[in-house]
């Protein structure tokens, strides 16, 4: 099984006011952070960005476009399409919005996913999920997320019903928390 890291960078960012994704944040793109860390993690054999098919061009790296059948459905979707492109293997993923994410939290979710075979590995802080930055893994993902998708219940808190999920807490490590903020407006930057 081979560690995908995916890169999730489909949203419309309606609350940010332009693409997210593409915005300069430090000198690079939002996007080119979390590449960048996924890279320096050195688990990934491969990585990826999952985007929309308008988006698409503007990525210089390999990207994997949401399934036409599922346009618009939100991270679900994208990880659905991840999962459609490489299946059985695993998926680091991590949202392109998260560009303070570090390679030493991810190699904890990592750790933790190769320590538990089918099971979801989601970051938490306390009581509350980041599910945008977690490992998907099982040889049914791809099934399963194609099954969430057609209910259109589309929160991660839907899926995770009934499957087998570890939560990671950043609490009970030296891990700083800042590592999940997550850029939704143009104030959270400034």
């Amino acid at each position: 099984m081979k560690t995908i890291g995916v890169v999730l960078a489909g949203g419309k960012s309606t609350r940010f006011g332009e693409q997210k994704s593409l915005y300069e944040l430090g000198g690079k793109k939002m996007y080119q952070h979390v590449y960048d860390v996924l890279s320096d993690t050195g688990v990934c054999d491969e990585i990826v960005i999952n985007t929309n098919e308008t988006l698409a061009p503007y990525f210089d790296y390999k990207t994997v476009i949401d399934d036409e059948d599922y346009p618009d459905y939100g991270p679900l979707g994208g990880l659905y399409a991840a999962a459609k492109a490489y299946p059985g293997d695993r998926l680091l993923v991590v949202s392109c919005d998260t560009p303070f994410i570090t390679a030493e939290w991810l190699k904890k979710l990592h750790d933790s996913a190769l320590a538990n075979p089918n099971t979801f590995i989601v970051s938490t802080e306390d009581d509350k999920m980041h599910p945008t930055i977690s490992v998907f893994q099982g040889t049914d993902l791809k099934d399963e997320l194609k099954g969430q998708l057609k209910t259109e219940r589309l929160s991660f808190k839907a899926f995770f019903n009934n499957r087998s999920v570890k939560m990671l807490d950043v609490s009970d490590t030296e891990v700083s928390p800042e590592v999940f903020r997550n850029i939704n407006y143009k104030s959270d930057i400034e």
